[in-house]
């Protein structure tokens, strides 16, 4: 999952308002990675591709007329598909347990309106994992 918080508020003739708003993305990324191995250390870098299966918004208005809680199916704003890159770094024991800490970023714009600002998927990944079997 993927997503991105913002707030803000003001003061106006005594009143304050404020606007807060989480959107929530949700991918099936799918990396293809080389990596390299240095003892149990290694290295991943390589092309991703992400596949948008949902996206909500959820907006919190206080103060003023339009105060309330709003949420919103966005996926329709979004392009389908994100194209990226993937760049890690972990530890993996012999015998079946490991770490890594994974870095994520978007080359394309996933916003479908044209002459808006450009948006691009960014994320850390911090993961565990098991090997079967041993190296």
């Amino acid at each position: 999952m993927k997503g991105a918080k913002s707030e803000q508020s003001a003061s106006l003739g005594g009143v304050t308002y404020s606007d807060k708003v989480t959107a929530r993305l949700h991918y099936i990324d799918v990396p293809v990675l080389a990596r390299v191995n240095a003892g149990g250390l290694f290295f991943e870098l390589g092309p991703q591709v992400g596949f948008l299966v949902a996206a909500n918004r959820k907006e919190e208005i206080s103060g003023g007329i339009g105060a309330g809680t709003y949420n919103d199916d966005v996926k329709s704003d979004l392009k389908s598909v994100d194209f990226g890159y993937a760049a890690g770094l972990g530890y993996q024991l012999s015998n079946g347990p490991g770490i890594g800490l994974r870095y994520n970023g978007g080359f394309s714009d996933t916003n479908k309106e044209s002459g808006s600002s450009a948006v691009r998927n960014s994320a850390f990944q911090l993961y565990v994992s098991f090997m079967f079997g041993g190296k």
